[in-house]
């Protein structure tokens, strides 16, 4: 079949998933959508992308290692008014991933509207003893 040929040279040739810039929407709907794992499965990443599913960020790192880089820049910044934007330019991850860390970690970082207050238990009771 034409369509599975050009999807499958398309997948070749850019990879997993900016092929899907290159084939028409009526292309890819010719495909069987099991054919279509199978292509999908075994076909290389585009440049500049990872896997979802191998827990990494499209900047290329582990979600945990961009984690633990919030949290250390974190501890650089206490008692600063940051924003999740601010927050991931500075760390150079992505927004969502900004996004998802501060709001999991409420004993860092305490909402204000849009912006979040960068907390640590430690230096809080510092404060009250002074």
């Amino acid at each position: 079949m034409e369509a599975i040929q050009e999807v499958r040279e398309a997948i070749h040739q850019y990879g997993v998933p900016v092929w899907v810039a290159y084939v028409s929407s009526p292309t890819r709907n010719l495909v069987p959508k099991e054919t279509m794992r199978e292509l999908q499965a075994s076909a290389k990443v585009s440049e500049g992308w990872t896997r979802q599913h191998d827990g990494r960020l499209i900047f290329g790192r582990t979600s945990a290692d961009a984690v633990q880089d919030i949290l250390f820049w974190a501890k650089e910044h206490i008692f600063e008014m940051v924003t999740v934007k601010q927050v991931a330019e500075a760390c150079d991850v992505s927004e969502s991933a900004a996004r998802r860390t501060m709001k999991g970690r409420p004993d860092v970082f305490k909402k204000f509207g849009r912006e979040f207050e960068i907390r640590d238990d430690q230096a809080d009771r510092k404060a009250d003893k002074k």
